[in-house]
């Protein structure tokens, strides 16, 4: 039953993962040719063994999703940001009971994000072939190198994750694990935001609000259009077409051709739709042009003090073998030192100010915006930098 192409055979898998009640997962999938990534194989290990799910064959695979999304099962996976997006996308189903290890490696010392074959080997001292990395899935009957590729993607996880428990059990950090993985158990995490997407194109913070409405309109045309069609939106045009269309609106379907890299075909068969985008974007009332948000651009000021508050985090975690990563980016701390600036600080809205975050880092980064006293010291030895701060009494920010 190593693949597994019948809807017994899937009962049965089930069955087991209830008695066991807990399963690793994998998915391989190919993103680029279809609106949302079309599934080639769902791969599944339980204590018992590893097996390869075929859902070109067997396609109705509800009721794995439905362990997926249980309480009172643990679904291990590494990197499952992709994975449970596509879970949610064929079920409607919401994640419940979710381990990462790629997110347990970075608070067991591993750092983060760490790949899978470097995690076994390290870990394990499991040695993976990486040598189906950019095969065509779709492709049947599987060959002997994809089924081994595609199993061993999956039947070494529920170990990892084991060896993972008992290294963050030992330092206290596994409830930190549970905690981050939690995300994977919201709404929010899966329901993305498409109205936002022209804010992502590079180049978009340089036009005006006008050509931000014209963009804007643009993305939302290209989104629809691709969904219909059912191709990716970057491969029906491309974004820096999408932007010079933007900067310098065509009032006619001529004008497209003076934009260097759209095609004849391209002119032929979208032409007219993006002219009416493009005027919906033009006709667009002033006071609703969108405006790039402010914050993107944080004054030099802001930016030097974030450029300490990040080596004072990095110098901390490395103390503490955790990945930065993990505990803040740039942009939280940005949003620290502008919060803390405004004085609108409050844990409901920054994560670092709350929960384990703010015990191994937050306060101490809130205690140098305050005007604590900071002090390096370089040695020889290990760690290489050590980090002192003359800090007050002990704070709580208001939630």
């Amino acid at each position: 039953m190593t693949i597994i192409v019948r809807q017994t055979q899937l009962n049965d898998l089930c069955a087991q993962i209830d008695a066991a009640g807990r399963f690793a997962m994998d998915l391989e999938f190919i993103p680029e040719r279809t609106y949302d990534p079309q599934l080639c194989l769902v791969q599944v290990a339980t204590d018992s063994g590893a097996y390869i799910i075929d859902p070109l064959v067997l396609p109705e695979l509800n009721s794995l999703w439905q362990r997926v999304a249980s309480p009172e099962i643990l679904v291990v996976l590494h990197a499952a940001e992709q994975d449970l997006d596509l879970v949610w996308t064929f079920s409607s189903l919401l994640p419940q009971n979710v381990i990462d290890t790629q997110i347990a490696a970075g608070f067991a010392g591993y750092g983060y994000p760490v790949g899978y074959g470097k995690l076994l080997s390290r870990l394990l001292d499991v040695h993976i072939s990486k040598t189906e990395s950019y095969t065509d899935w779709t492709n049947r009957p599987l060959t002997d190198s994809q089924i081994d590729y595609a199993l061993d993607d999956v039947r070494h996880l529920l170990p990892v994750y084991d060896a993972l428990c008992e290294r963050l059990n030992k330092s206290e950090r596994l409830s930190w694990v549970e905690e981050e993985c939690r995300r994977y158990s919201s709404t929010s995490q899966y329901e993305s935001d498409r109205c936002q997407e022209f804010l992502r194109i590079k180049g978009a913070s340089s036009l005006s609000r006008r050509g931000l409405a014209v963009l804007k309109s643009l993305c939302e045309w290209r989104d629809q259009e691709a969904y219909t069609i059912n191709r990716p939106p970057r491969s029906l045009i491309a974004d820096n077409i999408l932007l010079e269309l933007s900067r310098r609106p065509p009032q006619n379907v001529s004008d497209i051709q003076r934009i260097r890299g759209v095609r004849p075909d391209q002119i032929r068969s979208l032409g007219d739709k993006l002219i009416r985008a493009i005027e919906c974007g033009l006709h667009l009332p002033d006071e609703k042009c969108p405006v790039w948000p402010s914050f993107r651009n944080p004054p030099r000021r802001d930016v030097l003090i974030v450029d300490v508050l990040f080596a004072a985090l990095k110098i901390i975690c490395y103390q503490l073998e955790i990945a930065p990563e993990l505990v803040a980016t740039r942009n939280d701390l940005e949003t620290l030192v502008r919060s803390h600036k405004e004085g609108t600080l409050s844990s409901d809205a920054l994560t670092l100010l709350a929960g384990w975050r703010y015990e191994l880092a937050g306060k101490v980064l809130l205690d140098l915006l305050e005007g604590s006293a900071l002090s390096l010291k370089v040695t020889s030895g290990d760690p290489p930098v050590i980090l002192d701060v003359d800090r007050p009494a002990a704070r709580k920010p208001s939630p």
